[in-house]
């Protein structure tokens, strides 16, 4: 009898663990309760009306907006994030949408949803990515194109990411065609690109000589720009060479700079645009090295939003079998964020951190301090909670109870 009660009394430490970290008090809990908007549905044809009264207490005057996703995976993230970029360029009378995908390629969607050629799938497909090769991204393309045929004032669809050279020199191939100038460099150049993608990732000293030779050619490239002439192809010329530039000397830090960099190029391109970016919520957020923080650094108008959900599938790739698969994610620790969120027992919700750290009351300590909380890449990793002061982190974060995978278009 007294090894049964002691290990039910082992059995039921998680639980009450978890009780006294998010149910201290009640005052803790009231005061948290003030920053809570609960919203419809993640789904942009449900309660759209009513989620954009919510919306617009914390959107109304952004113009520049970051939508994180704790997995590049989830159907429902997706989607609540479409809803709100619906409702922001809706209220911005279009602007720029921009994701966290090669810039050229994405760019190339808006021969769909502005000039109408060819079919969302097919340029969606292009994205070189299946992250984003999804029913969820096609879909909010076609409400883009949509809205584009019905107003004067149009979206526009870009990328700012830099995980490919192939799209800039496919454009650079045009443009120098364009001209009559000798494309030599640009051939041996994308020779030297493919062989280095070739290489495994160990193999650094010859990824390290490979780069060092495309990069003398991408030099030979950069002295033809001068014979570009029409100022238009002369911005996205050198817009290109610099993207070609990022792909050669990238590493992960590096790649937020660069990323931030690229937005900052559209910004001068789009000077008067409304801005949304997608992106994980990693390179979003406003701390570290991240895409984020250099955004803060250079635009004090800069809004960062989270997403995050409490269980269910999402979609990733599998490393060892190269398969994407829906995977279930493993329960959370009993100390995290989605644990402290999923108490408040309301399926979808708005939580405004800025005001918490704002009022910096101590009811809300638990938010004001470094607290685990779920994030997941492309590719599952052993472990997928990191620390972090969310307040810091972001203004805003969406909750989602329930998630499934995402559905791709094709695998």
């Amino acid at each position: 009898m007294k090894k049964s009660f002691s290990g039910k009394i082992l059995l039921m430490i998680p639980f009450l663990f978890s009780t006294l970290i998010y149910s201290q008090s009640s005052d803790e809990r009231n005061y948290l309760r003030k920053f809570i908007y609960p919203l419809q549905s993640d789904d942009p044809n449900i309660g759209f009306k009513e989620d954009s009264v919510v919306f617009n207490r914390f959107f109304a005057n952004a113009k520049l907006v970051g939508l994180g996703e704790a997995s590049h995976g989830s159907h429902e993230i997706f989607k609540v994030k479409e809803k709100l970029t619906r409702y922001f360029l809706m209220k911005n009378n279009g602007g720029v949408f921009s994701i966290e995908s090669p810039m050229p390629k994405a760019m190339l969607l808006n021969e769909y949803i502005v000039n109408g050629k060819k079919t969302g799938e097919e340029y969606v497909m292009n994205l070189d990515s299946w992250i984003y090769q999804t029913e969820e991204i096609l879909n909010m393309t076609e409400w883009m194109k949509k809205y584009n045929d019905k107003n004067a004032s149009k979206i526009t669809f870009t990328g700012f990411d830099i995980t490919t050279y192939r799209g800039s020199v496919v454009q650079l191939k045009i443009m120098m065609d364009k001209y009559g100038i000798p494309t030599d460099h640009l051939m041996k150049l994308t020779q030297l690109l493919y062989d280095e993608s070739r290489l495994e990732r160990n193999q650094l000293s010859d990824k390290k000589q490979l780069n060092k030779e495309a990069s003398a050619e991408l030099n030979g490239v950069k002295t033809s720009s001068s014979k570009i002439l029409d100022p238009e192809d002369y911005s996205w010329f050198q817009q290109h060479i610099t993207l070609l530039d990022q792909y050669i000397s990238k590493t992960y830090l590096g790649r937020n700079k660069y990323m931030a960099d690229n937005i900052f190029w559209l910004k001068n391109k789009y000077p008067d645009s409304a801005f949304v970016l997608w992106a994980h919520n990693e390179h979003l957020k406003k701390t570290g090295e991240e895409t984020g923080k250099f955004l803060k650094d250079n635009f004090n108008n800069y809004v960062s939003c989270g997403t995050f959900f409490y269980e269910g599938y999402h979609s990733v790739f599998d490393l060892h079998d190269e398969k994407i698969k829906s995977v279930y994610l493993k329960k959370n620790a009993p100390d995290s964020l989605e644990e402290l969120l999923n108490s408040f027992d309301i399926p979808i919700f708005i939580l405004d951190l800025k005001s918490i750290k704002k009022e910096n009351n101590k009811l809300a300590r638990v938010l004001l301090k470094k607290i685990n909380y779920r994030t997941v890449g492309a590719s599952p990793i052993p472990k997928d909670f990191k620390s972090g002061i969310v307040t810091d982190d972001f203004d805003y974060l969406i909750f989602i109870k329930n998630s499934t995978a995402s559905k791709l278009l094709s695998n």
